[in-house]
């Protein structure tokens, strides 16, 4: 979605403020806290809710979840959230989610031996890196 395009209103009339929204603030908070799991599984429903069309919004919250679900210990899963983010990054240039995926590059660097993170990594470097 463009940037100069604003959120329609939901039904709390606030543009912006929806459920998705509210969950994924929730998430940030709980990953804040160390509440791993409770940040994952929020940050996961946040995604399946978002609409299609707000693909940096998308690319921000997988890349959070990645590092919620790192934060569990579960690596693997992390590295193939963050992959999608990497994808979603590379098309769309934000700043935004590249900041994310720095963070999430930082926890997964002591498991680089663990499936799909040398993988991660090695895409996040080629965007950053070496960008099309």
């Amino acid at each position: 979605m463009p940037s100069s395009v604003a959120r329609p209103p939901t039904a709390s009339g606030v543009p912006g403020l929806d459920t998705a929204y509210v969950n994924t603030a929730r998430a940030r908070s709980l990953a804040a806290l160390g509440a791993y799991e409770q940040a994952a599984a929020d940050f996961d429903n946040a995604i399946a809710m978002l609409p299609p069309a707000y693909r940096r919004d998308r690319g921000v919250y997988l890349a959070r979840a990645a590092r919620a679900h790192a934060g569990t210990g579960n690596m693997s899963l992390a590295a193939r959230i963050g992959a999608q983010a990497v994808g979603i990054a590379a098309e769309t240039g934000s700043a935004r989610i590249f900041h994310q995926l720095d963070h999430l590059d930082q926890a997964l660097a002591p498991a680089s031996g663990e499936d799909g993170v040398a993988e991660f990594r090695a895409s996040l470097d080629r965007i950053v890196l070496h960008p099309a």
